[in-house]
């Protein structure tokens, strides 16, 4: 049975879930600086990127906000839909980049350590980019001509089957460590 939803309420979840991945952003930047960095906390924000960012944000965005957005006559093709699901595309491929660099670290690769921090910066500047354009320019845009759209699930499930809680705990305590 479809589910309605508030594109405004929808708005200001994904926006609030943006603030989120700005503030792990910082943490990761902050992680990253030093010359010899945190395992587990690099690893931690890895799992951040495809587990939150990636499975829970993206799938809110992707299978309520856009799809609800596109079956109610807002274009995909050429449209700036498109280009954010384009854009989760590129940020899921530099996560795994992200990923396959520090595996090789914990394996003993110390040239992955540079790579992994080479990626992680790509992925942080596309990422505050792709915000950016998602809060100033779509979903204005999706706001001034949808009230409601239709989706078969709701934010909160979606939240709560990617484990919303757990990774804005994990989040919390990183802030905490590096002064965020």
């Amino acid at each position: 049975m479809p589910v309605r939803v508030k594109v405004n309420e929808a708005m200001s979840r994904l926006t609030n879930h943006h603030d989120r991945i700005l503030e792990a952003l910082t943490v990761m930047g902050r992680a990253l600086e030093h010359g010899n960095p945190d395992p587990n906390d690099v690893h931690a924000l890895v799992q951040f990127m495809q587990r939150f960012v990636d499975a829970c944000h993206h799938g809110v965005e992707e299978y309520i906000l856009f799809s609800g957005a596109n079956r109610r006559g807002f274009p995909l093709e050429g449209g700036p839909i498109y280009v954010m699901v384009a854009e989760h595309g590129v940020g899921r491929y530099l996560a795994r980049l992200v990923e396959e660099a520090y595996r090789a670290w914990l394996e003993g690769d110390q040239n992955a350590l540079r790579d992994m921090v080479d990626y992680a910066r790509m992925y942080m500047d596309h990422l505050a980019q792709h915000i950016e354009k998602e809060n100033k320019i779509l979903f204005p845009t999706l706001a001034a001509h949808y009230d409601e759209v239709s989706a078969t699930r709701t934010i909160e499930e979606v939240e709560r089957e990617h484990e919303y809680d757990r990774w804005m705990a994990l989040l919390e305590n990183l802030k905490r460590k590096y002064g965020v």
